[in-house]
């Protein structure tokens, strides 16, 4: 027997492994995603490394493989799918095998947080004092395998392992909660003719045991939720598990407290914010069963599911499921991976689908259901308002007369209002009127946002000066903010609606942990009328008073550099008129100055067939997705002589590919946003006609991109190219 395996599979640079001859008397104990010691490179040093494969062939000659020494693990830290699903990263996103384990992998368990090490009782002890030391220490008192003394001694530590003297355990974390699990309350709902016929095809998939795309196309508020739990429960009845991917952390909460009241297994969240101990408890709540139902944004999809039956994705469409770091692969297409490896259906669940997934729907490619009416009230009436009549009528303020009528209208009765503004701060730029001098980061090329404390940030690095109203450049006090944020939507609204109880919700005021949860909770129970916010406020929440919503400027994204901005206009704008009227009549204002443009009328309709006729025209002209693959070669580097250098390398590379293959080279040029972080940045896009070309070649310029002094970034199916 032959084990595959991975040296250092903590680190990100790894991208090969090694096979090992597994003796006989320790065949029985491998197995796919234990850890096992290992003698490695000349000097024969023991050292640790992750089983990714069992096989009886290989490419190595017998005689120069070296024998497996031990295997640490009583059960895999990584399941045989898990290893699957680091592998189809590592090919699709032409990132290395390091990268795609570290996603899978959490750091408790890659650093040894999960574990101890216990000392073995024995009466015949023969050993050098050094190793007599540690071993009489650990008998003692069993220590944290990522302590102090294990880290400054893992080749003792290995040497008395190998000798059958010390043992790794998993903790046994007490529980975090000693609250019991809530006993589901709910009644089973009677499902609408629409919602049984999805239901149905859910299932069905599920018992034929095949992967299969559905997509559940549903107005906001038509229950989708509703099916996703009944699929659920059915899946879970089975004894099967399910993982439930939201678009942000700040829905878990409100998906969470409505999953559990209808669920009878234990229900965990996964996500990055939540501290070591409690990933740790939710992990191996996982990994043993106990839980059936994982609840989380991206990282969810990564989370040790045993058995795993069902994946739905809410709000499929959501750009916060693609990874701006790298790797940066997109969540919901690694959920597509994972329900293919095994063989289990996917729910892709949106009121406003990506183009590409409508596509590939009414082509036949994914199952579809749609939803079409709401389930309690008719969807909210939209009026549209052109702020450049607004203008030219003499209105100055950043609110329309309507909008401002219709928030009057809705504190008179009581009801509560919404305002959305897609920009955080007070002011976006600040300018000199006297020179044009505009205050800009230090660190990228990008204006600086002044907010309300006094300070100008930037909004990629968190770089911050004091504001000061001297021009710096020419010291003319004529130094002016221009446009609107968050902030100042806030300060305006108090000085037209004095006794209204404002809340505002965006990046800034959710740094504090459980920050969101408090102020959805204050609104919800009508602590405030009105809620402020960004796109946090945009998507999945449900308020049974809320029956305005004020889209401040519907532009915001209408005019950004990117074949998208059309699409997420029209989907930003639906989904947050989609949190009006969810049990009472609700209206909607939308304020823009291209009132006549396709993305918006489609959007104030509801009608999202005519915004896709007119956007997939667009598309199939120029050849974006879904007629074509992109990606997205990036090259940084704090010298730009050295990136321009490595852009120049890729480029070289690419430009070789043209003779074999039929591909669309755009660039290289500077990146939208040149610099970041300090960190100059070039690029070069690429269409592709077929996903086996893009793989092939991306992976290609991963291996063969020589330049050290500038790092490549490849970026597949990007969300956006700044």
């Amino acid at each position: 027997m032959i084990v595959e395996v991975c040296i250092n599979y903590q680190d990100a640079n790894v991208d090969r492994t090694f096979d090992y001859l597994v003796p006989g008397h320790l065949e029985e104990l491998v197995e796919v995603g234990k850890r096992v010691y290992v003698n490695f490179g000349v000097s024969n040093r023991v050292v640790e490394g992750l089983i990714i494969n069992v096989k009886e062939d290989t490419n190595v000659e017998r005689e120069k493989l070296k024998c497996v020494l031990a295997v640490i693990d009583k059960i895999p830290i990584v399941s045989d799918e898990q290893i699957k699903l680091a592998f189809s990263i590592k090919n699709y996103y032409a990132t290395k095998l390091g990268q795609a384990l570290g996603l899978i992998i959490p750091p408790f368990v890659s650093n040894n947080e999960i574990y101890i090490i216990c000392a073995q009782q024995t009466s015949d002890l023969t050993l050098e004092d050094e190793l007599k030391e540690i071993y009489n220490r650990i008998l003692k008192r069993p220590v944290s395998a990522n302590s102090k003394l294990a880290k400054e001694n893992e080749d003792k530590i290995a040497s008395l392992f190998l000798r059958g003297l010390l043992r790794f355990e998993l903790k046994l974390l007490k529980s975090l909660n000693e609250e019991k699990r809530e006993t589901p309350t709910e009644p089973q709902y009677k499902l609408t003719k629409d919602q049984k016929k999805a239901l149905e095809l859910i299932t069905s998939t599920f018992d034929k045991g095949i992967y299969k795309n559905i997509l559940l196309f549903g107005v906001t508020g038509s229950g989708k939720t509703e099916v996703y739990i009944q699929a659920m429960r059915y899946v879970i009845s089975k004894g099967k598990s399910v993982i439930l991917m939201v678009p942000e952390i700040s829905l878990t909460p409100q998906m969470i407290q409505n999953v559990k009241r209808r669920i009878e297994s234990e229900v965990v969240v996964y996500h990055s914010k939540m501290n070591s101990s409690q990933r740790q408890r939710a992990w191996l709540k996982l990994k043993s069963g106990e839980a059936k139902v994982v609840i989380g944004p991206r990282s969810a999809i990564f989370a040790p599911a045993k058995e795993l039956g069902l994946i739905i994705v809410d709000e499929e469409h959501e750009t916060s499921y693609k990874s701006e770091k790298s790797p940066r692969v997109n969540a919901v297409e690694v959920a597509q991976m994972r329900a293919k490896i095994n063989s289990i259906p996917i729910v892709l669940g949106s009121a406003t689908p990506t183009v590409e997934h409508y596509y590939y729907a009414i082509a036949g490619k994914y199952a579809i259901c749609t939803l079409r009416e709401r389930i309690n009230k008719a969807l909210p009436e939209v009026f549209v308002v052109d702020m450049k009549k607004e203008i030219l009528d003499g209105n100055k303020s950043i609110f329309s007369r309507l909008l401002l009528s219709e928030i009057e209208k809705n504190l008179q009765r009581g009801e509560q209002v919404l305002l959305f503004l897609n920009r955080r701060g007070y002011s976006p730029i600040v300018i000199c009127r006297e020179c044009g001098y505009v205050y800009m980061c230090k660190n990228c090329s990008i204006s600086l946002t002044y907010h309300k404390d006094g300070y100008l940030r930037c909004h990629y690095c968190n770089y911050k000066q004091e504001y000061t109203s001297i021009c710096p450049k020419c010291g003319s006090k004529y130094v002016r903010q221009y446009g609107s944020g968050t902030q100042r939507i806030e300060d305006e609204i108090k000085t037209y609606f004095k006794d209204a109880r404002v809340l505002r919700m965006d990046k800034d005021t959710t740094t504090r942990k459980d920050a969101v949860e408090e102020i959805l909770s204050k609104f919800k129970s009508k602590e405030a009328d009105i809620l402020v916010g960004t796109q946090m406020v945009a998507k999945g929440l449900h308020f049974p008073d809320l029956t305005l919503v004020g889209v401040i400027n519907a532009d915001t994204i209408l005019n950004m550099p990117d074949f998208r901005s059309k699409e997420r206009t029209f989907q930003l704008i639906t989904q947050v008129a989609g949190r009006a009227g969810r049990e009472k009549q609700g209206r909607v204002v939308i304020q823009t100055f291209n009132p006549d443009d396709y993305s918006i009328v489609a959007a104030s309709n509801h009608d999202y067939e005519s915004f896709f006729e007119e956007e997939i025209k667009i598309r199939k002209t120029m050849g974006y997705p879904p007629y074509s693959y992109i990606v997205n070669f990036i090259v940084v580097s704090q010298n730009e002589g050295f990136a321009k250098k490595g852009i120049e390398n890729v480029y070289r590379l690419l430009e070789k590919c043209t003779k074999i293959v039929n591909l669309k080279i755009y660039g290289p040029s500077e990146s939208p946003i040149f610099k970041v972080e300090n960190q100059y940045r070039y690029h070069i896009l690429v269409k592709f006609e077929k996903a086996s070309q893009m793989i092939d070649i991306a992976n290609m310029i991963k291996e063969r991109y020589n330049y050290n002094n500038a790092e490549l970034i490849i970026d597949v199916n990007p969300i956006n190219t700044l």
